[in-house]
């Protein structure tokens, strides 16, 4: 099943492009949920923002993201 939803992710670059930037405000979320806070969340959702969309473009489909 995994397969299936990697496969449609590689050839459907908007839908890349939304998982990789609602995983920041998922992980953002997640962690406010479970009663974590500090300074250091927002440049972690930054760093994975960042990481998401740079591995979009080392491992993307068949169009690149920029």
């Amino acid at each position: 099943m995994l397969g299936k939803i990697w496969d449609y992710l590689r050839k459907n670059h908007f839908a890349m492009m939304a998982v990789c930037c609602a995983l920041p405000v998922v992980v953002l979320l997640a962690l406010r949920l479970a009663g974590i806070e500090g300074w250091w969340i927002y440049p972690l959702a930054l760093f994975i923002c960042v990481g998401s969309h740079a591995a979009i473009m080392l491992f993307g489909g068949e169009k690149k993201c920029h």
